[in-house]
């Protein structure tokens, strides 16, 4: 995203074209939706008291969040100009479940025709330098990890079988990304609101994706083909390469002039500094001291909350927490099907 900025304002990519609007309306909701339909393996029984204790953690952390947003919102929030109830938006939808949903979010307050693009891309630039402090600060913090069932896996990863990305599951996974995402658009349009057709994927995708992973397991092993296909192998792969593209053309929507003039006032990081201080004491205080969840579990479920199920499982496994490693992964999903809802709603309640 910086690359593109400096090009961009160096006249080497122009601001404005009409293939942006395509990355905008069609590649970006696309990876946001492949990113929630691959399924490497099913939840083990042993990991379910994991689940419930980092699930627990995690609402907690998004009621923090919610508190956080507010609390930014009434100290600078009037700072940040006539759109600033969409960035904040945007913002508490990014910690509640990932940098996805600050895209979606992005989309769903409409953000690009309104004018909005220099804020939009100032507020990713703050929330991705952000985010990397707030993970910083969740490694450093010491504690004991849940107890390693025997013979598991010493590689963080739950056992599972091979996974084999074929031709077959990629447009299996390309071929239900567009259905999930015309399903949804027709479903927004039925109920008057177009814009959220996005944020109807995000709780669509994972049931769709559970649904299909049920049939998986009664299937035999002689339909091994079919498993790779309906297990759409392959989708967090392409979701992570239209993601990078969606980020490069954000960059470039905005010069970095632009970016500057927005975040000189320092009311944007005076802002998400608020917001995600409140959001860990809360945390901390209402998660570990008052519900007695274990450190461990809240420390991933805020993970999950502000980086989403990739950070969060890469925090469990880089801490040796081999029976963190899927709990993060399905609460980081929920996350990611439940925040542009949430952010629309706290954005729409402050503006």
């Amino acid at each position: 995203m910086g690359t593109a900025s400096a090009l961009a304002t160096l006249g080497a990519l122009p601001t404005a074209s009409a293939a942006y609007d395509v990355v905008w309306g069609w590649l970006m909701p696309m990876g946001v939706v492949l990113a929630l339909l691959e399924r490497r393996g099913a939840m083990r029984r042993e990991d379910s008291a994991e689940s419930a204790r980092v699930l627990g953690g995690f609402v907690v952390g998004a009621v923090g969040t919610v508190v956080g947003t507010l609390a930014a919102w009434f100290v600078v929030g009037r700072a940040l100009g006539t759109e600033g109830w969409k960035i904040a938006a945007c913002l508490c939808a990014s910690y509640i479940g990932g940098s996805v949903n600050f895209a979606a979010t992005a989309q769903a307050v409409d953000m690009m025709s309104s004018g909005g693009k220099a804020l939009l891309s100032a507020g990713m630039a703050a929330d991705n330098f952000a985010m990397a402090c707030y993970l910083g600060v969740l490694f450093a913090i010491k504690t004991d990890g849940p107890d390693n069932v025997e013979g598991e896996s010493t590689d963080g990863a739950p056992h599972e079988e091979h996974d084999e990305v074929t031709k077959s599951s990629i447009i299996a996974s390309l071929a239900a990304a567009l259905l999930i995402l015309r399903a949804s658009h027709a479903i927004a349009a039925m109920v008057g609101q177009v814009s959220f057709t996005l944020g109807i994927a995000c709780l669509v995708a994972p049931i769709f994706s559970l649904a299909t992973s049920v049939i998986v397991q009664s299937m035999s092993s002689v339909q091994k083909n079919l498993c790779s296909v309906l297990r759409f192998y392959g989708a967090q792969s392409m979701s992570g390469a239209l993601m990078l593209m969606f980020f490069a053309t954000l960059g470039a929507m905005a010069d970095l002039r632009s970016v500057f003039t927005a975040l000189a006032g320092g009311s944007m990081l005076t802002f998400i500094g608020i917001l995600l201080t409140v959001q860990l004491l809360f945390t901390l205080a209402v998660g570990h001291r008052i519900f007695k969840l274990p450190l461990w579990a809240v420390l991933i479920a805020a993970n999950a909350n502000v980086g989403g199920p990739a950070t969060a499982a890469a925090m469990a496994s880089a801490k040796g927490w081999k029976r963190a490693v899927s709990p993060a992964i399905v609460t980081g999903i929920f996350g990611y099907s439940i925040a542009t809802f949430i952010g629309v709603a706290v954005g729409r309640a402050v503006a």
